[in-house]
């Protein structure tokens, strides 16, 4: 439990030096360290042994990769959305058929990469994995908001 709010705290630490800084390079350094605070929480909130985080990391950056390039597919059509400025027509039901396909292999990897976690690290932390993924994001997101002076209600 203590080495999550190290890491917690870390991660704050970090966050607020970062968010607000426009510079491209300061960009993808800030997304290189949130990326290693993603993988130390991850770590932390699934507790793998030496045994199993040898076996898992290949299998989660091979995951993370194949997700990635759906994204950046996906943002592709997007882009290619906006593009037509309401001038959609068949156009834009052929790029929402191909949005809509990329969120369901999107899906469909999950389930796999699901199966395989489950396959080095049993059930419980295979679905650990994911929700630590969740979780991170909303720490993340809160974390955001906060530093752009949008508090969450008391209690959250």
């Amino acid at each position: 439990m203590h080495t999550k709010y190290i890491i917690l705290f870390a991660f704050t630490l970090l966050t607020i030096n970062l968010f607000g800084q426009p510079d491209k390079n300061k960009r993808e350094e800030m997304r290189e360290k949130i990326h290693a605070e993603k993988i130390a929480f991850i770590a932390t909130e699934i507790n793998l042994t030496a045994d199993e985080a040898q076996r898992f990391w290949p299998i989660y950056n091979a995951y993370e990769e194949e997700i990635h390039n759906l994204r950046m597919e996906r943002r592709k059509y997007h882009r290619e959305l906006k593009s037509l400025e309401g001038n959609s027509g068949d156009q834009g039901y052929n790029i929402f058929e191909a949005i809509f396909a990329t969120e369901k292999k999107e899906s469909d990897v999950r389930q796999k990469y699901l199966k395989l976690f489950a396959d080095e690290l049993g059930k419980t932390k295979a679905a650990k994995v994911f929700i630590a993924e969740e979780n991170f994001k909303r720490e993340l997101m809160k974390k955001f908001k906060n530093d752009r002076g949008h508090h969450p209600p008391p209690g959250e």
